[in-house]
């Protein structure tokens, strides 16, 4: 659910990614912090119940992604990259699960963000295959 409110504030802020950016910076630090505190709390290392994790990861996945100037092109591309963040997020392939291992918040976070970075590149790859509806809609 939270990979699908992230694709709100990344429709608006994907025109200023600088300030997309800040906001991806200040949720991590936050979200990393809160972790800890959170398994020192008693939750679990990566409760369900934290998932601005995958908010922020599914905002890298986002982060300055060349947009088409037409909102059915974006569209595409924002589905595009939900699909294989969500696809990368529940399955885990081997190098995304090696951050899980280090303590705390930043096994929490850092996991999703390699995710996220990940997307990104797969989309700008998919990207460069002249598929009239993600160059011209």
């Amino acid at each position: 659910m939270a990979s699908i409110l992230a694709l709100f504030p990344a429709w608006f802020l994907a025109p200023y990614p600088l300030i997309l950016t800040a906001v991806i910076t200040i949720l991590f630090a936050l979200g990393v912090l809160g972790s800890f505190y959170a398994e020192r709390r008693g939750w679990a290392n990566d409760d369900s119940r934290v998932t601005l994790d995958e908010f922020c990861g599914m905002l890298v996945a986002l982060l300055w992604l060349p947009l088409p100037s037409s909102p059915l092109g974006s569209i595409l591309i924002f589905g595009m990259a939900f699909i294989i963040f969500r696809l990368l997020d529940i399955f885990k392939p081997p190098p995304l699960r090696l951050p899980e291992r280090l303590p705390g918040g930043w096994g929490v976070f850092l996991d999703d963000l390699a995710a996220g970075l990940v997307t990104n590149g797969l989309v700008r790859l998919i990207l460069l295959i002249p598929l009239p509806l993600l160059h011209h809609a």
